[in-house]
């Protein structure tokens, strides 16, 4: 797995696009869980300077190096490596889900 350095130097090579739409999930969901994900309509909404088709590209791209994760063609998450990258690109860490075990009912 890729260290923080190796990310960062990444992250400093990242066409625009990628940076933004990486950069809008803690923007646009500041409560976020890490995993949770927008809808490419919510980043067309927000990311004015591409329309969709190149955002939706953009998010291929992205899944194709494992950063997010495209679900039901519309909802983009990003990955475990992704939210590392967002992390380093924003200094902001969206919080883990942490639920407790439920139990196991009685039979």
């Amino acid at each position: 797995m890729a260290t923080d350095e190796q990310l960062k130097s990444y992250a400093k090579s990242l066409p625009p696009i990628y940076r933004e739409i990486l950069t809008a999930f803690p923007r646009l969901e500041p409560g976020r869980k890490q995993g949770y994900g927008l809808a490419f309509q919510t980043l067309e909404v927000d990311l004015k300077s591409y329309n969709l088709g190149e955002i939706v590209q953009a998010c291929e791209q992205l899944e194709q190096r494992e950063l997010v994760e495209v679900k039901h063609k519309i909802f983009v998450h990003p990955t475990q490596l992704g939210e590392r990258l967002i992390g380093i690109i924003t200094g902001q860490s969206a919080p883990v889900i942490q639920v407790p075990e439920l139990p196991v009912l009685p039979t």
